[in-house]
């Protein structure tokens, strides 16, 4: 093999064949990228984490959570869950960092001062936005 003239010896070259080995590291390499660009223009949500009371004002229920500097402005979404239930909710107030809400719960939650974890549906995104952003905010851009 080592002699082989290109010229005189073409059909020895046509016959070589690829490792299989070679291919079949191609085909998983094109079936990862594949998966990885559906996987990345489907939606999902992020949500973020709160603990908050209950507070019950002339049968009203309020809900106060302590938001950060970071979170604002607040996204009107309408939408939290609290222990996997979807409940709508509406600002009564914002004071302070302190936001109140008017939720209608359940009745085993409605216990005056009652802490309970609240996750509130902040926005819709894909894999590419996210990538993209921090492109973005890597160049400066």
């Amino acid at each position: 093999m080592d002699k082989i003239d290109i010229y005189n010896d073409s059909a020895i070259i046509l016959e070589r064949k690829t490792p299989k080995s070679i291919i079949s590291w191609i085909t998983i390499l094109i079936l990862v990228l594949i998966v990885f660009i559906i996987f990345s223009f489907i939606p999902f949500n992020i949500y973020k984490n709160y603990s908050g009371y209950i507070n019950i004002d002339n049968k009203n229920t309020y809900l106060i959570i302590s938001l950060e500097k970071s979170d604002f402005p607040i996204v009107k979404n309408n939408i939290l869950y609290i222990h996997n239930k979807c409940y709508k909710y509406k600002i009564i107030s914002i004071k302070d960092n302190i936001v109140t809400l008017d939720v209608k719960l359940d009745d085993n939650l409605k216990i005056e001062n009652n802490i309970v974890l609240i996750n509130v549906l902040k926005e819709k995104t894909t894999l590419y936005k996210i990538i993209k952003n921090k492109i973005k905010k890597g160049l400066g851009i």
